[in-house]
């Protein structure tokens, strides 16, 4: 109980402070009492950004967790179904559209939505191809579809910095970037966030079932295809989501599960819960040193990175030594 206490604590504690630190400094008075130019900007700008960036890593982490389980591999993300090729390759799609004045450029005004799109295609060409090869064969349709998308954007980057070397890269946005966002993303992902923890504290025993065995999953009535069909496809709505406002924020969804089980067990019961807030921690945190701390913006998969190295390393030694012993 205290370990969940301690956890909301430092989430109230890193949201002051990511309230306060930023491109522009915000007296922790104006914070309690918003008034004037500061008011405007907290209001308007720094309260959604923040309580977006809060949902995403809530949303990345418990989705990554239920997606290690259900996979039954400790480096697993919420991408694994090309998500975030797919729709990464969308945004850029619209934008060389519109960018040569192609038909269809019109796109580029809706590019959200485009990218949203085209990560629930990659997701359903995932899911094809594993539909009869069970865990594995989605996991390596997930890694191809991914490899292809990213291909894809590469071609379509370096063609687009070839002609138009005065436009800025996008580089900075599919490394992820979570600017100005109105409060109607913060109320989406809010409602996300509360589905994804609703049905993965109700079906936390039909994921640990599934998590052991397809074998072990139907003999107590639990048809593990569909299940985790089901539970890919809600992810990746998600996921989608994110991608197409945020870019691609890599590593959350890997490093926040090993860090909860460094905390309590590695039961769906405990690792959905406490993945919700310590991925809020993790992305608010990431906010703070991504928006100005240090003098300029970073990408959040710049800072997450470096986090996730060492428990990958971590992981995998530790996966190795096992096999060996």
């Amino acid at each position: 109980m205290w370990k969940g206490i301690t956890l909301l604590a430092l989430n109230v504690g890193i949201f002051f402070l990511a309230l306060v630190l930023g491109e522009v400094y915000i007296p922790l008075s104006y914070v309690f009492h918003p008034s004037g130019a500061y008011g405007y900007i907290l209001v308007q700008i720094r309260i959604p950004t923040v309580l977006a960036s809060a949902l995403v890593g809530s949303a990345l982490a418990v989705s990554g967790a239920i997606m290690q389980l259900l996979l039954r591999n400790p480096l697993m993300d919420p991408y694994i179904s090309g998500t975030a090729s797919g729709g990464a390759f969308g945004a850029v799609l619209a934008y060389y559209l519109l960018a040569f004045n192609l038909p269809f450029s019109w796109i580029a005004y809706i590019s959200p939505v485009v990218a949203f799109l085209f990560s629930m295609v990659s997701t359903t060409i995932t899911l094809m191809i594993g539909r009869k090869t069970g865990v594995y064969g989605i996991v390596i349709g997930g890694v191809i579809v991914s490899y292809v998308f990213s291909s894809l954007i590469s071609i379509l980057l370096t063609y687009l910095q070839e002609k138009f070397p005065q436009v800025p890269p996008l580089n900075f946005w599919l490394l992820g970037e979570i600017e100005v966002v109105g409060w109607t993303y913060v109320i989406i992902l809010l409602v996300l966030v509360l589905i994804l923890g609703v049905l993965g504290t109700y079906t936390s025993r039909m994921i640990d079932l599934a998590s052991i065995s397809d074998e072990l999953a139907l003999s107590k009535d639990v048809d593990p295809h569909r299940f985790r069909t089901a539970w890919i496809l809600l992810i990746s709505l998600a996921t989608g989501f994110i991608v197409s406002f945020a870019g691609i924020i890599g590593f959350v969804g890997i490093i926040v599960p090993h860090l909860v089980r460094r905390i309590v067990s590695g039961s769906a019961s405990q690792l959905v819960p406490y993945s919700l807030v310590l991925g809020s921690v993790i992305m608010m945190s990431s906010e703070i040193i991504s928006n100005g701390a240090l003098g300029f913006k970073i990408p959040f998969t710049a800072i997450t990175s470096i986090l996730a190295s060492p428990i990958m390393i971590y992981v995998l030694v530790k996966g190795i030594a096992n096999t060996g012993s």
